[in-house]
């Protein structure tokens, strides 16, 4: 069993809230946040057997975004003297960490938060279409 913790760091990589209740507005009403279940419920259903590859994978989420961390301020040079820093660092990291966030939800028979806010501007997103009757 998925201790609390785990089930937060879960969540976290994921992309899911980490609040007892959220609301969101649907045309004006307020509605529950839809996608929040699918992973409480998979959390409490993961065999006992894959434990430990929630476990992995959350070591190498945690190791990544890590890295993320520590090479911010990378983004701000091109080199100095003669080291030659790697531009496409970020974006590689940034592809490492959403390989293992992908890999996780398959454990898990989900898939990470569409409504993730992190990954706006680095790969595929959903676009507002107004709708006329």
């Amino acid at each position: 069993m998925l201790t609390e913790q785990e089930k937060v760091r879960v969540r976290h990589h994921l992309g899911y809230l980490n609040v007892q209740q959220s609301q969101t507005f649907v045309l004006g009403v307020p509605a529950g946040v839809q996608t929040q279940f699918m992973i409480e419920g998979a959390m409490l259903r993961i065999l006992p057997q894959a434990e430990f590859k929630v476990r992995d994978y959350l070591d190498r989420l945690d190791s990544v975004e890590q890295q993320i961390l520590d090479d911010t301020e990378n983004v701000a040079v091109e080199s100095i003297g003669e080291i030659k820093v790697n531009l496409k660092e970020m974006k590689h990291l940034i592809e490492r960490y959403e390989w293992w966030r992908r890999a996780l939800a398959n454990l898990f028979g989900t898939i990470p938060n569409p409504f993730d806010q992190r990954f706006q501007g680095w790969g595929p997103g959903s676009i507002n279409v107004s709708v006329s009757s």
